[in-house]
């Protein structure tokens, strides 16, 4: 059996290899920024609003076939239940200083101040800048620029990352390739947008509290605190909630803060004053994307995965902004703090704010009224 697969799997390995990695960035060429000239620009609503990373833990079964299988999901839903909790409870409270509505609305007016401040003579301008949402207005827009932007606070609380993915897509005009290959082309560069590109904007790291006996009383405080249910009551005894606090508790009795127990603190952070230091990072966010994208829409160079990053600015606190050089996401361009040393996780999955699905909930049902 050996002999068999060892040739099979080098026989995969070379197909895979014969792929030739090309740039996820898309830029126009003068031909279609010719053809394209003013154009609508559609911010796609965010329908998650600022998004709470955590990390979920998988658990195999202890023993085989649904004995395991029961036995891993039990094990899962105790280790999990907690760190669920804490997630959905804090995207609920940072919904309650930065609403989605206020962030899609904030992005549009955005967009259309850079949009007014570009030159009205040649290259691609936008008459007109719009918010739609997919869940209201599904499928990809034909010709019109559109801008979808996601907004997560990492697994510890200390970084929001903002990531803006602009497109644009005309039956009209297909794509096709700036790039050759010296066997066939890619199937994945046969068809898509005609232009994209990514904006990345990750906010000054909020510093990672020293463990103090102090601390830890605070912790387990909040722990506590946190187990609670809507109406305020602690989990019953021998509940999954139950036994999932008591796990929390036995963790911060050690000498570490994991990334869910540094997200205690760092969100109380966020959230202070009013979320003033949220909305302040997102609206840093939001002018950045809004000024580069209007930039690059009108940029044709074609990005290699071999170039060298270009460094485009950089601000009185030393917070620059480069454009990647090099692999599948050259072209794309990042804005990032000064002299970062620890750099921050976004786990495997996210919590939402339940005011945020609840809106987007209201939207999605109030829009055949609206057609009618």
């Amino acid at each position: 059996m050996r002999r068999i697969l060892t040739p099979l799997l080098c026989l995969s390995m070379a197909a895979c290899a014969t792929i030739e990695p090309v740039p996820n960035a898309r830029p126009l060429s003068k031909t279609s920024i010719e053809a394209m000239g003013p154009t609508r620009l559609s911010v796609t609503g965010s329908e998650t609003g600022v998004s709470k990373a955590w990390f979920y833990t998988q658990v195999n079964g202890g023993g085989a076939g649904m004995i395991g299988v029961i036995a891993g999901a039990i094990a899962a839903a105790i280790i999990n239940a907690a760190p669920a909790a804490r997630a959905q409870k804090q995207a609920n409270e940072v919904a309650d200083v930065q609403t989605v509505q206020a962030l899609n609305d904030s992005l549009v007016a955005r967009m259309k101040d850079e949009a007014a401040k570009a030159p009205a003579t040649s290259g691609v301008t936008f008459s007109e800048v719009v918010l739609t949402y997919k869940s209201v207005t599904p499928g990809v827009l034909d010709d019109a620029v559109e801008v979808v932007s996601t907004y997560t606070l990492s697994e510890d609380s200390s970084v929001l990352k903002i990531v803006a993915v602009a497109t644009y897509q005309n039956a009209a005009i297909p794509y096709k390739t700036p790039y050759t290959f010296t066997k066939s082309v890619p199937k994945s560069e046969t068809k898509g947008p005609l232009y994209r590109n990514t904006f990345t904007y990750y906010s000054t790291p909020l510093p990672v509290p020293t463990l103090t006996p102090e601390l830890r009383e605070r912790l387990i405080a909040n722990i506590r605190e946190s187990a609670r249910d809507a109406a305020g009551a602690p989990p019953v005894e021998g509940s999954t909630e139950y036994r999932a606090m008591q796990r929390e508790l036995e963790l911060a009795n050690d000498d570490k803060l994991t990334p869910n127990e540094i997200s205690l603190f760092l969100t109380r952070e966020w959230l202070r004053d009013n979320g003033a230091m949220i909305k302040a990072e997102v609206e840093r966010a939001q002018a950045f994307v809004a000024r580069y994208v209007i930039l690059d829409i009108n940029r044709t160079a074609i990005p290699s995965v071999n170039g060298e990053d270009e460094l485009l600015e950089t601000s009185a606190d030393q917070r620059t902004v480069r454009r990647i050089g090099k692999g599948v996401e050259a072209g794309s361009y990042v804005c990032s703090a000064a002299n970062v040393t620890n750099f921050a996780t976004y786990g495997n999955t996210i919590a939402v704010a339940k005011s945020t699905v609840a809106y987007i909930k209201d939207l999605k049902a109030a829009a055949p009224k609206a057609a009618k």
